[in-house]
């Protein structure tokens, strides 16, 4: 439990609290601007959360950067903590003295917390179960038609699962939603690889015309089995896929041999194509042209001659290059071709047969496994539709019985603050959705009571530690009912933190009661600051 706080911009430099209820108490005449939801707010700060930061902004402006120096109890064992504004991120650990030990993350310290306080709840932290019930003026979480909301933009369906976290039912519900993130990463990965053609694209057309081609590529197959089954009683080792393996490697060097082939017979051309004698044909040109300077060409075609000569050995050279490729493809293909005929151990088989029991079978492969990738899809569409079914019809389940522990906890509580059978408060839980009222009564003050009899129902039933409830919620309920809840507030061993205050405009037990748990009393001549700087500003 939280022990005390020490600073020293307080006017009351240490205020120390205890188990149960802890009232910080204004004056007669209620009094604004004296820090009653400001010592609420430094109260959730010291439990971790950071809306003193945030919402108090004044208070840094006038006072500067200050610290709070506070002590945790758990099991007679008291631990001492300083946080300040400056570095709120950070939480220094102190020994009795407050003499600094270490300093660590505001989120190890919350860790800490946790643990402390005995939370074992896994997928929920410790801000998330406290910060949600702390309710002070300045905060997001004072709707009194929302119980379960933190904060103004947050989903209904986002405050719905933390509801099953505080209740410690998500652990089955998170891994059915791990299961379903699973399947549609899958999903999305099968359908990334056909978007990018690394898997064929498929459809049911498709797939039912594969199914057609493989069955009659079965009945083919099965005829040229029964063709040479009696050369080898290892027939089955026709379709292995080491078998496929070396089909597919001898396929692409055949394709590479007939490539050089190619470039081969271009460059034997090249090489048969005959020099053309000049010698003729210029003496007839002089004939016609007496003055046509035959020497010159004579040079020109000497030069040619040169030239051809120095591209006939390249030729030469290419032509032995190639030949020397094609040999050696031969070679491999020969190899493959041997391993082939070990493996198949059909030595008197003709070749024709092997090759075609070897060619069907990869086709039917192709096709098999092209209706995998379809098949695999569809199982994967079934299965994520039925987990989302699963996952819904378990919410449904789980949403009920939380609904129900707090509706009968609620009704048990609503007894009490209300002897005229006043009609209870219900949380219904639909889907995404939820409501919380009392049928037929929309007023105000109805309706903070209402918020008042959730938290101390989620109070009593779950392993949330404390609560803080500020003066916003209590103001609008009637005298009577607020005086059965202070009741129930100071009869509850966990820590209640309240701001209230025209405490004499109760009947006297309920004004003792409230006196008796003091640990703050403020006026507006006595502020919980040493400086005032707000003046008329509201609290």
């Amino acid at each position: 439990m939280l022990k005390q706080i020490i600073c020293d911009k307080f006017t009351n430099k240490q205020i120390i609290f205890h188990n149960g209820l802890n009232t910080i108490v204004g004056d007669d005449i209620a009094s604004n601007s004296i820090g009653k939801s400001t010592m609420l707010m430094i109260i959730d700060f010291v439990f971790g959360g950071d809306d003193y930061i945030k919402r108090n902004f004044d208070a840094i402006q006038a006072l500067d950067h200050h610290l709070f120096k506070f002590s945790y109890v758990f099991n007679a064992e008291e631990l001492f903590f300083i946080r300040s504004t400056n570095e709120y991120n950070y939480v220094s650990v102190c020994n009795e003295k407050f003499e600094v030990l270490d300093k660590i993350k505001i989120s190890d310290f919350t860790k800490l917390l946790k643990i402390k306080y005995q939370i074992q709840i896994e997928d929920i932290s410790f801000r998330e179960i406290i910060g949600r019930y702390f309710r002070v003026y300045g905060k997001e979480n004072l709707n009194e038609r929302k119980p379960i909301q933190y904060f103004e933009k947050e989903s209904a369906a986002k405050s719905i699962v933390s509801l099953l976290k505080l209740f410690d039912k998500y652990k089955t519900i998170k891994e059915l939603e791990d299961h379903i993130e699973s399947l549609i990463e899958e999903k999305k990965l099968l359908n990334d690889a056909a978007k990018k053609d690394l898997i064929p694209r498929m459809n049911k057309t498709l797939f039912n015309k594969n199914n057609k081609k493989i069955s009659e590529l079965n009945e083919e197959l099965d005829v040229m089995k029964k063709n040479i089954i009696t050369k080898s009683a290892e027939i089955e080792a026709l379709i292995s896929k080491e078998v496929l393996d070396l089909r597919k490697r001898k396929s692409i060097l055949i394709t590479e041999k007939n490539m050089y082939e190619s470039r081969l017979t271009r460059t034997l051309t090249n090489l048969e194509t005959k020099n053309i004698s000049l010698d003729s044909e210029l003496t007839r040109l002089v004939t016609y042209f007496p003055n046509f300077n035959v020497e010159q060409v004579k040079k020109v075609d000497a030069f040619h001659s040169s030239i051809t000569k120095i591209l006939k050995s390249e030729l030469q050279n290419t032509e032995k290059e190639l030949k020397s490729k094609i040999n050696m493809l031969n070679n491999q293909i020969n190899a493959i071709d041997k391993e082939i005929s070990e493996k198949l151990l059909i030595k008197d088989a003709p070749k024709y047969a092997i090759d075609k029991v070897i060619e069907l079978s990869a086709q039917i492969k192709q096709f098999t496994d092209e209706n995998g990738y379809y098949t695999k899809k569809l199982t994967l569409e079934n299965s994520i539709a039925t987990s989302n079914e699963s996952l819904e019809n378990i919410k449904v389940t789980l949403l009920d019985e939380i609904c129900n522990q707090i509706n009968i906890k609620m009704h048990e509580l609503n007894q009490l603050i209300y002897t005229d059978n006043r009609r209870d408060p219900t949380l219904n839980i639909h889907g995404n959705k939820y409501t919380f009222n009392t049928y037929g009564d929309t007023g105000t003050g109805t309706a903070f009571a209402n918020l008042i009899t959730f938290d101390l129902a989620i109070l009593d039933l779950t392993c949330l530690p404390a609560i803080a409830h500020d003066l916003p919620l209590l103001k609008n309920i009637e005298n009577s009912a607020l005086e059965n809840i202070i009741e129930l507030y100071s009869n509850n061993k966990k820590q209640i933190f309240i701001a209230i205050d025209k405490i004499h405009s109760y009947k006297t037990d309920t004004a003792d009661l409230i006196t008796k748990h003091k640990v703050l009393d403020l006026s507006k001549d006595k502020l919980l600051f040493i400086k005032n700087w707000k003046q008329e500003r509201n609290n």
